[in-house]
């Protein structure tokens, strides 16, 4: 016969195992209330802990070699407007080629820059046609942007020359000034306004007709016609600098893409690193006769630049009329902030101190209770309500990430948490949480973030049971929760001196009721909600 102890694991494990494998719109419903508030398995809950959470800027926090960018320009309400510019490094997918006979641009049949987009495929058509969605799209994706490709003329060097060159290089997202003033020539210029100044997010498939009749369909992405002359003055003239990609790279430094709002944000996600460059071009054919080459007309070749080496996000933010209250957010780290700005990118972040912070007398007092009274401590979380009212019009972010601020680091209920999401990688590490929990139910128009919950149960334990320090707990909003490492700000602070680059990457932000009293919405202050056990 199962005890007590052993029924609520194996219940538990039931309950895990159930919503693992639902779906995420289920998990945004149902799935974040393990313990709901009106049926805790017999478990007594405390939730009187005290908690400090205060506001901290990032200003410009270290961009460079993200695994996934943004660009364009986006206005977040509350939060200002943000244009993020980037640029990249590129390299020979085949290094050292050979040209035997390319006399001049004439020969040259296209350049063409692809970046795809993340996209969802929806159906086909009757006449094949296939209907994508953009994933990762802010604002509004019928806006028009100016966008300009520019040659980078700015070495992005792999090592600082400040430290010995033994330090990984480090670029920032205030440097969008350093790239322009060094920016070459512009090479998107083809005379279709749709691929520079009036340039859109399009979901539309690329269609191109063959030989032969048959059509290739290709899913959605940024393709642009780039300028012949420049290539085939840097690839072909100049081609005793593509030996290796070493050489190569300082001869042709890279992509600059600089964008420019027109009448309204719209901006994408991309992952840079699948784009190409592919220069299609007609050279001499020969075929071996007796021993000998031996002329045997034309063949059409290409070039292949893959968008790969070192790269910077540049991200410029413009206060506006709406983001006055964030603009002038100051830090209360004594009794702490009524309310929590987590913004991406050069934005903000917020620190926690549980328990009046560090070893306090309220911590020993809570630790001799837990275990004088033999504690089971069965689940922990941080509780983050939403300021509907002011989120009410703004993008939101599907996740936030609590981590240890003082060493800049998962905790180890991040660590302990393997649970996968194969269909959608952002959402795994479910026990661990932050997901966004939503009004309504899943396949309801227009639902909103009400809540994110955070489970900090092996960190609690070991606070209380193994005298583990009581570090400073971070929260930011994250783009990608299998990213775990840090970003370092470009000016460090006192309260810390990084951020989770997966708050670097994401350009939302939410707003969260803080630790300090708000008499209209005090069942809204963040808490900490132990729930735990005593032996029968």
């Amino acid at each position: 016969m199962l005890n007590n102890s052993t029924f609520k694991k194996l219940l538990f494990l039931i309950v895990g195992t159930g919503f693992l494998i639902s779906c995420d719109s289920e998990y945004n419903s149902i799935g974040a209330d393990i313990v709901d508030d009106n049926d805790h398995f017999g478990f007594i809950k405390n939730d009187g802990a005290s908690i400090v959470a205060f506001n901290q800027k990032t200003n410009a926090v270290q961009s460079n070699n993200l695994p996934v960018n943004p660009l364009g320009v986006f206005n977040n309400g509350i939060f200002g407007k943000t244009t993020a510019n980037f640029v990249t490094q590129v390299e020979l997918k085949s290094e050292n080629p050979t040209f035997r006979e390319v006399p001049s641009v004439d020969k040259i049949k296209s350049v063409v820059l692809n970046v795809p987009y993340f996209a969802t495929y929806l159906e086909t058509g009757t006449d094949g046609s296939n209907k994508y969605e953009l994933d990762s799209i802010y604002g509004n994706i019928e806006n028009k942007l100016k966008l300009k490709v520019y040659e980078n003329g700015y070495y992005l060097r792999d090592f600082d020359p400040n430290g010995g060159f033994v330090d990984a290089q480090k670029f920032y997202s205030d440097q969008n000034a350093v790239f322009n003033n060094a920016k070459g020539q512009q090479l998107n210029d083809s005379e279709l306004v749709e691929q520079n100044d009036l340039f859109a997010f399009s979901p539309a498939e690329h269609v191109t007709q063959q030989e032969g009749g048959k059509v290739l369909r290709e899913v959605p992405s940024m393709r642009l016609d780039l300028n012949k002359q420049f290539f085939y003055n840097k690839l072909i003239a100049g081609s005793s600098n593509l030996v290796n990609n070493n050489v190569f790279k300082n001869h042709f430094r890279g992509l600059y893409f600089q964008v420019e709002e027109i009448n309204g944000s719209a901006m994408s996600m991309l992952d840079f690193s699948k784009g190409t460059i592919t220069m299609t071009y007609e050279d001499k054919k020969i075929k071996i006769v007796n021993g000998e080459e031996v002329d045997d007309g034309v063949q059409e070749k290409t070039i292949v630049l893959n968008l790969k080496g070192n790269t910077v996000s540049l991200l410029d933010y413009t206060p506006t009329a709406a983001s006055q209250t964030y603009d002038n957010v100051v830090a209360n780290p004594v009794s702490g902030d009524q309310k929590l700005y987590l913004k991406g990118g050069n934005g903000s972040v917020a620190m926690i101190d549980l328990f009046g912070g560090g070893n306090s007398a309220e911590l020993e007092a809570l630790r001799a209770q837990a275990i004088s009274g033999n504690w089971l401590i069965n689940e922990a979380n941080l509780v983050f309500y939403v300021d509907r009212p002011v989120m009410l019009n703004n993008f939101e972010p599907n996740r936030i990430y609590v981590y240890n601020a003082k060493d800049n680091r998962p905790l180890t209920d991040y660590l302990f948490d393997v649970t996968i999401n194969g269909a959608k990688p952002k959402y795994a590490k479910r026990i661990f949480g932050g997901i966004a929990k939503l009004t309504g139910k899943a396949g309801d128009n227009d639902r909103r973030t009400i809540q994110y919950k955070v489970r900090i149960t092996e960190h609690i334990k070991n606070v209380l049971f193994k005298d583990s320090t009581n570090v400073r707990l971070g929260v930011a909003v994250t783009e990608d929760i299998s990213k775990s490492t840090s970003m370092s700000l470009r000016t460090p602070q006192t309260a810390f001196t990084k951020v989770p680059l997966s708050s670097v990457m994401n350009p939302l932000g939410t707003v969260l009721y803080g630790t300090a009293p708000v008499p209209s919405n005090e069942d809204k202050r963040l808490k900490l909600e132990i729930y735990y056990t005593k032996p029968n």
